[in-house]
């Protein structure tokens, strides 16, 4: 809480300010949910806009971004998170498609999806959908093949509009 309470003041009200927080831990001796919840409140009162969610850490046994882990799983965690703070969440995790996302904010899950994977599979994911072309995304199905695997096993650099999911 410190240090963004430093942050803040350096950066001053202007700026925004986003602070990422496991929702959930998944790990043994990790925060528990009220835990969790304390920090985001005191996260929030230290000067934080908004509180990015991740889940899991990568020592957890427990997978968060594999196939067999359904989409939106972890959308209670982000809601369990919000319904403790007044700023907003960003939910994250197995969100791969716009109607998806779309069904969590409205849901009141959560006030923002944050994508990554989805991105690598196709950068053009944010164009398709605002243009009413959903139906053309190549969406990330989590395999971690191309995206993970691929990249550490032989790095190269992406063309811009490249999907990571064709190498």
């Amino acid at each position: 809480m410190e240090i963004t309470r430093r942050v803040r003041a350096r950066i001053g009200p202007e700026s925004l300010l986003a602070y990422r927080i496991s929702a959930l831990d998944l790990v043994e001796g990790g925060l528990t949910g009220e835990e969790i919840d304390y920090l985001a409140r005191g996260i929030e009162s230290a000067g934080a806009d908004l509180i990015s969610t991740g889940i899991g850490w990568h020592e957890s046994p427990v997978p968060t971004i594999a196939y067999h882990v359904p989409r939106g799983a972890w959308r209670l965690a982000t809601a369990r998170l919000k319904s403790a703070v007044r700023i907003p969440v960003v939910a994250s995790n197995r969100i791969n498609t716009p109607e998806l996302a779309d069904e969590i904010i409205a849901s009141g899950a959560a006030d923002l999806v944050s994508l990554a994977r989805p991105l690598l599979a196709d950068p053009q994911f944010v164009a398709k959908s605002a243009s009413g072309r959903a139906q053309e995304i190549n969406t990330c199905i989590a395999c971690n093949q191309a995206c993970l695997d691929y990249i550490f096993r032989r790095p190269k650099r992406l063309v811009p509009g490249q999907s990571a999911c064709r190498p």
